[in-house]
């Protein structure tokens, strides 16, 4: 992991978050790990000299997942794939899309959202690949870039299959919305955190102890200069929620109703737009997700989705051949 990466995001006064509570505090302690007064610091605590990218990580996990399938007969003839590009996979293959801890914008080190943008256009345009498999456990994390992630998704034909491992929460919500089902492993996993949060720090009274006064000036006509942030740390955050964070969260719900129609059953003020989470049993009853299936079964189910979008494309070619 690059801690020093995840160090700046977590506390840079610009950056918006969409993650659970208890997703964000994983990743400071992730970041910030507690370390006894009387221990000496290790230097890994500040550099890992070879962390393993996000993709290393998610090829180990995907080779483990292979092993599994292809012991069972009924699956060995079934290509779970990373190598979205590969002219060499056979027909029917499914791209599978891991979506795994904090969600970044654009990290080598943890999931990005440019980067699985790229993995499934890059899928899409594979005709060997006929579904995308989206393997999902994540609070959420930077805001950033869903907007345009999520036209991209919207403009994807092939079908999408999620099933949630433990948690799809707030940012992971908003990427797994797209898909055509929504599954979850067992009765356990935590759905939702529909909402946009912010949080910072105010370093100026250990600034003070350390004997450091901060001197900050604007100029005569700068008086607006990061005063919706100066403000929100002084406590008056009122400007910060109307121009930054309701704009996010209007953005994210109308993503959400578009994504998953169901929902627009729901009245406008249910908790399911308010940031509430759930476990399996009630996100099915909000229509969050569509049920719950074993690992093999949401494969299989991949296997038909992609089946049936295959037959579905030859049809429509032989009639426009045939027109």
């Amino acid at each position: 992991m690059n801690r020093t990466f995840l160090r700046q995001l977590l506390l840079s006064n610009t950056q918006q978050l969409l993650i659970s509570a208890e997703g964000f505090t994983s990743a400071m302690m992730d970041a910030f790990p507690l370390i006894a007064n009387d221990t000496p610091t290790p230097s890994a605590f500040f550099f890992d000299d070879d962390p393993p990218t996000y993709k290393d990580l998610a090829d180990k996990a995907l080779a483990k997942i292979q092993q599994q399938l292809h012991a069972l007969s009924e699956f060995q003839e079934v290509t779970l794939t990373s190598d979205f590009s590969s002219n060499e996979l056979p027909e029917g293959s499914i791209a599978y899309h891991r979506i795994w801890g904090f969600i970044t914008a654009d990290s080598r080190w943890y999931f990005s959202s440019k980067q699985f943008e790229r993995d499934i256009l890059d899928a899409e345009a594979n005709p060997a690949i006929s579904c995308h498999f989206i393997h999902a456990n994540s609070p959420g994390g930077e805001a950033w870039y869903l907007d345009r992630l999520s036209e991209t998704m919207r403009s994807l034909n092939k079908p999408i299959i999620t099933l949630v491992e433990q948690c799809d929460c707030s940012a992971c919500y908003y990427i797994t919305c797209h898909s055509n089902v929504i599954a979850a492993l067992t009765a356990n996993e935590v759905i939702g955190c529909i909402g946009t949060m912010v949080e910072t720090y105010d370093f100026s009274g250990y600034y003070e102890k350390l004997g450091i006064k901060i001197i900050r000036q604007t100029a005569d006509k700068s008086d607006l200069k990061n005063k919706k942030y100066n403000d929100m740390r002084a406590g008056k955050p009122e400007q910060y929620v109307k121009d930054v964070l309701n704009p996010l969260t209007e953005q994210f719900l109308n993503e959400v109703r578009t994504s998953r129609p169901e929902l627009g059953e729901l009245p406008e003020d249910d908790p399911v737009f308010r940031g509430e989470t759930f476990d399996t049993t009630h996100a099915i009853e909000k229509k969050l997700i569509d049920g719950s299936m074993t690992f093999f079964e949401a494969v299989a189910s991949a296997v038909d989705l992609g089946r049936n979008y295959t037959n579905l494309e030859t049809i429509k070619k032989n009639a426009l051949n045939y027109l």
